[in-house]
């Protein structure tokens, strides 16, 4: 294995979503978010994606 430097103006960052922090809207009493019903107003979001799936 080898060792990776990093340059010294090098940045970490982090991110996650609701989706992957609070789950399925449906599941487990925890009912809809704001995004879980703005992502189904039409034509809100990239080609209709929804988190059904997600």
């Amino acid at each position: 294995m080898t060792s990776q430097q990093f340059s010294e103006n090098f940045i970490w960052g982090s991110a996650t979503s609701s989706y992957q922090m609070e789950g399925a809207w449906n599941t487990d009493g925890k009912g809809p978010s704001i995004w879980d019903v703005f992502c189904l107003i039409p034509g809100i979001v990239y080609e209709g994606n929804t988190d059904e799936i997600a």
